[in-house]
């Protein structure tokens, strides 16, 4: 299962806690919880704060199943390798969303134990959740994206992680019966461009030849090589001696988009006697420069 967690709800069920006797419950407890305007949830505990928390949770807990049942009839992308898992085991987290505009519209003290109503209204919840898909939508930047049906490694791990934010977030949104926009031209492109994107290596400059086959190689991981792909990724080499028999090894990588734009540009540089080594060096380097561009 792929599925980056963006509301992590670390439900504690509200019957937890609760050993020995079950304490005698009001008789509001746990009734009527069904409403087409609100969420409602239910806890006890023995303080106040503590039973507000679990009534919170269990709204909470409430959609993790709702969305746990959207991810059962959810198809899945074979093709893309980011399966959607048909797991019940879907988690969400307080900590990532804050569940606004919450109401305890009951308390009461009973049999040395508090028991809370809670309520949100599913309307604050719906523009909540529209309000954080639209913005990662936005800044995922589509438009710019799909302009090239090759992506650049970075733009396919930015697509990839929003994708598994908006599928969430669309999968609350559907449990309160609201429907979002389609997301499947975004699935496209990344099916297309996985397990990685595509590009053509191109290496100039003296030694091209021994330093190619450890570019390619490091490269790899982030890239599969072609040919005839619409991405370039352009090394420059420049190598002197120095003193007879140091060499000074000096790389310059650019990647281009479709459209022969610059999206990234890095340089390294190496001495040593051994042209070998230097070629791994320079291979080595390169690979880390582009590792952080992708993670940054």
């Amino acid at each position: 299962m792929r599925l980056i967690g963006i509301l992590a709800i670390g439900a504690v069920f509200w019957l937890a806690g609760c050993g020995g006797d079950s304490p005698k419950q009001p008789t509001w407890f746990g009734k009527n919880a069904q409403s087409e305007a609100f969420m409602i949830g239910f806890g006890s505990a023995k303080t106040l704060d503590v039973a507000k928390a679990r009534a919170l949770s269990d709204i909470s807990n409430q959609l993790s199943v709702q969305v746990s049942s959207q991810f059962k009839s959810h198809t899945q992308r074979q093709d893309s390798h980011i399966t959607h898992s048909v797991s019940n085991e879907v988690k969400l987290d307080t900590a990532g969303i804050e569940l606004s505009d919450v109401s305890y519209v009951k308390d009461e003290f009973k049999d040395n134990q508090y028991f809370v109503q809670a309520q949100i209204p599913k309307a604050s919840l719906i523009k909540q959740f529209q309000n954080s898909f639209n913005k990662e939508y936005g800044a995922l930047n589509f438009n710019r994206m799909s302009q090239c049906s090759s992506i650049s490694i970075k733009d396919k791990m930015r697509l990839a992680y929003a994708l598994d934010k908006l599928s969430l977030y669309g999968m609350l949104l559907h449990s309160l019966g609201v429907n979002t926009r389609d997301l499947s031209a975004l699935e496209d492109t990344l099916s297309a461009n996985s397990p990685m994107p595509t590009a053509r290596l191109q290496i100039q400059g003296a030694e091209a030849d021994i330093v190619s086959a450890e570019l390619a190689q490091e490269l790899g991981e982030f890239y599969n090589f072609d040919s005839e792909a619409e991405n370039v990724i352009n090394v420059k080499l420049k190598m002197v001696l120095i003193n007879g028999n140091t060499i000074k090894a000096d790389a310059i990588m650019t990647i281009y988009d479709c459209r022969k734009n610059a999206v990234f540009t890095t340089s390294v540089s190496n001495i040593d006697d051994s042209l070998s080594f230097t070629a791994k060096r320079i291979g080595v380097q390169l690979y880390k420069k582009l590792q952080e561009w992708v993670e940054s």
